[in-house]
């Protein structure tokens, strides 16, 4: 396809034809000439210009309100001037979608704004590459569909007394058998951090490990609600859940159509993240209610959303105080490369 520069050529070769006609040969040769050289030369570039090879690289998950960073990575024989459009799913917002670059060896990155809790994609990629003049222009689409699960923003909750029972009733149990010392991992309760031998190491955490940790005493967080309420219910039981984990309970939870085993650690926390990302709209059956221990739910009629615990209701604004935990820029460490872009997934036109 021609470029405004490639049209604005045609024109003073076609121009060139009609001073021929009224001149002779010689402006013929002088204008018209140099003009056929030059459209058939970059029409020949891009035909004979192999497709260019991407692998996009996007992170598994993040939380609601951070920005992520989506990285498109080429391969290419002869680096040639071009666009980069990357086009995403709705709950996804990329900064500047669309960016005039050379598309070379090397990697091209877009911010992509995590909107809206959920399970989000990102793709399709259209690359779009010009001859080396300027006056022909082609489009490689990738069909490149990827995943990334928008986890609900956590909040902090206040130290109160709604979760005391919880804390006392259920505490893990045999922790006076101390085994060791070892560093800090994601997931650990902070109560175990050995604060004074940290000290001693500047910025790494030290965590005591007891031998009884495997027994650690199990709570279940029941979430549901109507339609309206169901983003706000997905945070409030997100907050009280990692509010739960960070003491060092296994928590487990049970929302419409679904059910996690209580267990600990950062893979366990991960999964029941992902699942409130996926929660939808609905009650849970009587059958699935009784064991749980603590209930999150948001309906229409009582235009808040409301946590029981221990037979004690109160609305999730009287737990959190606002400050949210997450919605900062997501961690590079959480990336998983992809690979895409082969011949066969995406057209050319």
């Amino acid at each position: 396809m021609l470029t405004r520069r490639g049209w604005a050529l045609a024109t003073v070769a076609v121009g060139g034809f009609a001073l021929a006609a009224a001149f002779g040969a010689r402006a013929l040769n002088g204008v018209v000439g140099p003009a056929l050289v030059a459209l058939a030369g970059g029409y020949l570039q891009l035909g004979l210009a192999d497709r260019p090879e991407l692998r996009a690289e996007t992170p598994e998950y993040g939380f609601a309100g951070e920005t992520a960073t989506v990285a498109l990575a080429f391969a290419v024989e002869t680096p040639r001037a071009g666009t980069v459009r990357l086009r995403t799913d709705e709950g996804l917002t990329v900064e500047t979608d669309e960016v005039g670059t050379t598309i070379a060896d090397g990697r091209i990155t877009f911010d992509v704004t995590l909107d809206a809790r959920g399970v989000r994609s990102v793709g399709p990629v259209d690359v779009t590459i010009e001859d080396l003049l300027g006056l022909w222009r082609t489009t490689h689409s990738y069909h490149v569909s990827r995943e990334i699960v928008v986890f609900p923003r956590i909040h902090q909750l206040n130290d109160a007394g709604e979760f005391a029972s919880l804390h006392s009733d259920m505490a893990v149990g045999g922790r006076d058998r101390f085994d060791r010392l070892r560093e800090y991992e994601r997931g650990d309760p902070l109560r175990d951090v050995h604060w004074k031998s940290s000290a001693k190491r500047g910025d790494d955490l030290v965590v005591m490990e007891y031998e009884a940790d495997e027994r650690r005493e199990q709570v279940e967080v029941l979430a549901e609600a109507d339609a309206e309420y169901v983003d706000d219910v997905a945070e409030a039981a997100g907050s009280v859940a990692t509010h739960l984990l960070d003491a060092g309970l296994a928590v487990g939870l049970v929302v419409p159509g679904d059910r996690l085993d209580p267990d600990a650690g950062e893979d366990h926390r991960t999964e029941l993240l992902t699942m409130l990302a996926r929660i939808r709209a609905g009650t849970v059956g009587d059958a699935r209610r009784e064991d749980v221990d603590a209930v999150v739910t948001g309906r229409a009629d009582e235009e808040a959303v409301l946590v029981t615990v221990d037979g004690r209701t109160v609305t999730f604004g009287q737990l959190s105080d606002g400050a949210a935990l997450t919605g900062e820029p997501s961690d590079a460490d959480d990336w998983a490369a992809v690979a895409d872009g082969d011949p066969a997934g995406g057209e050319r036109r």
